[in-house]
């Protein structure tokens, strides 16, 4: 080996090391950014749809409400007969009678409100999709 090739093969032992040092020295490449986050659409019933749903509700309380008043006057009728009788059986009658038209109040709010869901479930799912 010749004093020239000794130089150069030494001046690359010390050179090798520094760029390698350099290399690393250098800033990191900065993080990837995140993935963008998905958009999420949620259905949204049309105005009419809307405006459907709440004329529904609205007869349901109407109609939840009327049968309420019924029974009200029902019962207060019922209270004066019963406090004008003194004829025990015609008290028992009228105890039977008030039962069966608790039983009668109770079915027609029930209706009523099965009535509602039905017309939930059966209108058309025509929501559509909005941002």
């Amino acid at each position: 080996m010749t004093n020239a090739s000794r130089k150069f093969m030494l001046s690359l032992l010390a050179v090798l090391p520094l760029a390698a040092f350099a290399q690393a020295a250098t800033p990191p490449k900065p993080a990837p950014k995140p993935a963008p986050r998905p958009k999420v659409y949620t259905p949204v019933a049309p105005p009419s749809q809307q405006w459907q749903n709440q004329a529904n509700q609205q007869q349901l309380i109407n109609r939840q409400n009327q049968n309420a008043v019924q029974e009200q006057l029902r019962q207060n009728n019922l209270n004066q007969q019963r406090n004008s009788a003194t004829n025990p059986a015609l008290r028992s009658q009228l105890d039977n009678a008030d039962q069966s038209q608790q039983q009668q109040y109770r079915a027609r709010q029930d209706n009523a409100a099965r009535q509602y869901q039905d017309k939930q479930a059966t209108q058309p799912a025509s929501a559509t999709s909005r941002p």
